[in-house]
Formats: C-alpha cells, sequence, structure tokens
C-alpha cells in the first residue's frame, strides 16, 4: 500500500503504514444511540480548560450556535469554548499547517472530507479512534469512512451531503417536463426547456467543480484516488471519468446548460427569475437557494439524483464536514470529548439541525424526519424522507487524495476555458490526471498507471 513518504516528525500518530489503505476508504453514510462517554475528559483535567475551536458553521454572533456552546458547558462545568471563525477548507488546513508548525494550534478544527487525507500525511491531526469509541454506534458506518482512514478516526463527522436533484416544480409543470431518473432522461429534460424558451436552462455549468465532477465520476463507476498494494492508482482519465465529460460537454455545445460560475449577481438573478430551473448538488442545495432567491420559496421540489444507470440509486457524499482534532492540541481528551458531542450524540446532532445543516449523527438524522421541510420547500413533507433514503443508499466511496489541491488547480481554469471556447474536456482531464500522477511521484509515492 502507498505509505505517505515524509511524515513530518517520527512521533505522530499516523503511521507510515496506515495512510494508503487509509485514504482508499476515505468513502461514505450514519445513525443510533447514546453518548456513553470517550476519552478522560475534563474531569481530569487540571483547573479550567478552554478549548479554542476553529470552525465556519457555529458563529459567535449566532444564537443558535451559541445556544449550543452554553447547553455543552452547562452540562461540562470547567470546560469553555472558545469560538473562532476561519472559514473554507483550503484557508483553514493552510492556517492549521501554519500552526501547527509554529507548535500552537487550536483544539478542534472543522474541515470539509476532502481535506482530511492532506492533513493526516502531514502529521497535523491526532488518532482518536480509541477517544471516539463509545460513540461509533451513533453514526453509520458508510459515514464514518468520511473522516476514517485504514479503520482509524481522525475525525468525527458533522455534516453530510446527500446528492439530490432540486428543481423548479412550477416551471418544470409549465414546461411539460418530467422529473428525470436518469441523466439521458436530464439532458432530454434540459433540450424541451430550452426549445420553449432559449433564455432559460435546465442548470448552469459550473466548470470549476471539481468535487462534483469527482462525484458525477464515481457515480459512473470511476475513482479518481484509488490505491492497488503500495502504489496510488489516477483515475481521472479513465474512460468512466471521461464519458461523463462527454455528457457535460455535449450539453455544453449544445447551448442546453448556460456556462457560468455560481452564486455570483448574475446567477442568482437568474434563479430568481425562473431562467436555471435546477441544481444538481446535496440535500444543503435548498438553504442555498433560499439563501439567493427566497421569495420563490414554495415553487421547489427535491428528488433523488438522476443515475447514470436506471435502476441503481447509489451516488457518493457530496460536500460535507467533520471536526479534527490536531495533533498538538493542549487538551486533546477534551477537545475529542467535545467533538464527540457535538457530532456523534443524540442531543449535539440534533442540536446542529438549529444551524441548517444535516446532521451526520443518528440523532440528528432522526430529528430531520420530524422537522419541517427546508424553506424553500414548504409543503414538501416528504423532503428528509426521501434524503433519509439517498442516505441508505450513499454506498458508493469517495477516496480522495493527499493533492486534491494539485488536481483543483489543473482542472478548473482549464474545463471553464474549455467549456467557453468549445476545445475537449477530455483533454482537460487528461491533463489533470498527468499534474496529479507528478506531483505524488515529485513527493515519493508509488503511483501504478
Amino acid at each position: 500500500m502507498p505509505a505517505p513518504p515524509r511524515t513530518r516528525r517520527s512521533s505522530s500518530r499516523i503511521g507510515r503504514f496506515r495512510l494508503t489503505r487509509v485514504l482508499a476508504t476515505v468513502a461514505v453514510v450514519g445513525v443510533t444511540a447514546a453518548l456513553t462517554g470517550c476519552g478522560s475528559g475534563s474531569d481530569e483535567a487540571d483547573g479550567p480548560v478552554t478549548l479554542e475551536f476553529w470552525n465556519w458553521s457555529l458563529k459567535a454572533a449566532d444564537p443558535a450556535a451559541q445556544a449550543i456552546i452554553e447547553r455543552y458547558e452547562d452540562e461540562h462545568p470547567g470546560v469553555n469554548i472558545k469560538l473562532s471563525e476561519v472559514g473554507g477548507t483550503q484557508e483553514t488546513s493552510s492556517k492549521l499547517l501554519a500552526a501547527d508548525r509554529a507548535d500552537d494550534t487550536p483544539d478542534i478544527v472543522q474541515v470539509e472530507y476532502r481535506a482530511l487525507p492532506s492533513l493526516v500525511v502531514s502529521g497535523a491531526v491526532r488518532d482518536i479512534t480509541d477517544d471516539v469509541a463509545g460513540v461509533r454506534d451513533n453514526v453509520d458506518d458508510n459515514i464514518w469512512a468520511l473522516s476514517s482512514i485504514d479503520d482509524r478516526v481522525y475525525g468525527v463527522p458533522q455534516d453530510i451531503g446527500p446528492m439530490m436533484f432540486t428543481y423548479r416544480k412550477d416551471l418544470f409543470e409549465q414546461y411539460g417536463v418530467e422529473v428525470p431518473t436518469t441523466w439521458e432522461e436530464y439532458a432530454e429534460a434540459a433540450e424541451a426547456i430550452h426549445a420553449q424558451d432559449p433564455d432559460v436552462y435546465i442548470t448552469s455549468f459550473s466548470a470549476t467543480g471539481l468535487e462534483f465532477a469527482a462525484a458525477q465520476a464515481a457515480q459512473a463507476g470511476s475513482q479518481w484516488w484509488s490505491t492497488d498494494g503500495d502504489a496510488w492508482e489516477v483515475g481521472i482519465a479513465d474512460e468512466a471519468s471521461l464519458e461523463t465529460a462527454d455528457y457535460w460537454q455535449d450539453l455544453v455545445e449544445r447551448d442546453l446548460v448556460s456556462v457560468e460560475p455560481l452564486l455570483t449577481p448574475e446567477w442568482n438573478a437568474k434563479v430568481n427569475d425562473g431562467r436555471i430551473l435546477s441544481w444538481a448538488a446535496a440535500s444543503w442545495a435548498p438553504s442555498v437557494l433560499y439563501s439567493v432567491a427566497p421569495d420563490t420559496a414554495g415553487q421547489w421540489a427535491s428528488a433523488p439524483l438522476p443515475q447514470w444507470t436506471a435502476g441503481d440509486p447509489a451516488v457518493p457524499f457530496l460536500g460535507g464536514s467533520t471536526y479534527l482534532v490536531p495533533e498538538q492540541s493542549q487538551h486533546p481528551e477534551e477537545a475529542a470529548e467535545f467533538a464527540a458531542w457535538l457530532g456523534a450524540s443524540d442531543e449535539g446532532s440534533e442540536l446542529l439541525l438549529g444551524l441548517d445543516l444535516y446532521p451526520a449523527g443518528n440523532g440528528g438524522r432522526q430529528a430531520t424526519l420530524a422537522s419541517d421541510p427546508p424553506r424553500l420547500m414548504p409543503e414538501q413533507t416528504d423532503f428528509y424522507e426521501i434524503a433519509d433514503q439517498v442516505i441508505e443508499d450513499t454506498t458508493i466511496p469517495m477516496t480522495w487524495g493527499p493533492n486534491v489541491n494539485v488536481a483543483q488547480s489543473a482542472f478548473g481554469d482549464a474545463l471553464n476555458q474549455a467549456a467557453l471556447d468549445g476545445t475537449s474536456f477530455r483533454d482537460v482531464y487528461r491533463d489533470t490526471q498527468e499534474a496529479v500522477i507528478e506531483d505524488l511521484e515529485e513527493s515519493g509515492y508509488t503511483v501504478r498507471q
């Protein structure tokens, strides 16, 4: 199996022999019981403990976030949580690595799942397997896999993104278009909509969406990073991936999708005006759409994602994040206990619902079934039932390699340019694969081609 070629310090808790099998299992899913305690916790600490928590979901000015923190502090006298807002995975990862080098890290850090492998390789993240043993049954195995490497746990899942299809129900009905259940039907729907009004598109194509492209490829049978014995394999340019590239290039060339980035003022205006009718993303999409187009609430619905193969509902997760405990945390056991409570206990994961997240923990997932639908579709009372079934069907593992940033740099701008000037999407995928392989080899990994 491929091992990290150069851990920063030999005392790191991650063994060089673990990473490969581990990264190959950074996959996807969650559900069950109550917190039974983990680690020695604050009871054994000498005096009050303050845990610094880097995150972007719990904002200090948000009353719901403050209520969560106060609940924990009330239940754990002597432990204080200090919230520090650090936005986005790339920014957070870079800042954590700098803090690790300076021997001045926080105690808990929120990052997206795709950032976990590189942080584990760096030696900046603790193995918290033993610390969270008491709550392992509270989250489904395919969701723990998002925060695990080689069956060792390096983070507590916070939220998940079961992939779904969110669409303008009223306008689909107006244009006489059925909700697509396959990507073939999706292309037919795109053609039917655009033929009736050239200013209206089924969706926008955001070429910088590496994570969506990887998820599409995984749904089609590819794995962009995987391991084979002692070597890495890279599948960004395998045939399954290239066929998904062909699919989207065909829609772009036929002007059946608008080529533009997401969440710009222009994109927001088109969503509000009914010129962009759907978004294939995850269960968090309704929240985002509501934030940019609140006046359209009540006109949307969500359904399972279209399938490449009819009858095969399996999809990977898209997005979501996890709580890590840095290797140099001054209070690692207390930090792991708080992370386990917040992400995996019934109480904590239910409270996360108040932050408009889809909780990874069983308690939070169960609570969604009794929750009101998202504000974007207040009449779709089965939204969370559909989402929960998608989670049950979410069996495709997504393995992220240690150099996702290299793929992102090579992929996004190049694919956007190809979409604008009509050059080959396949070439972009091939060039990205070459860049990723070259970087792995320069970093000391073995790559099997």
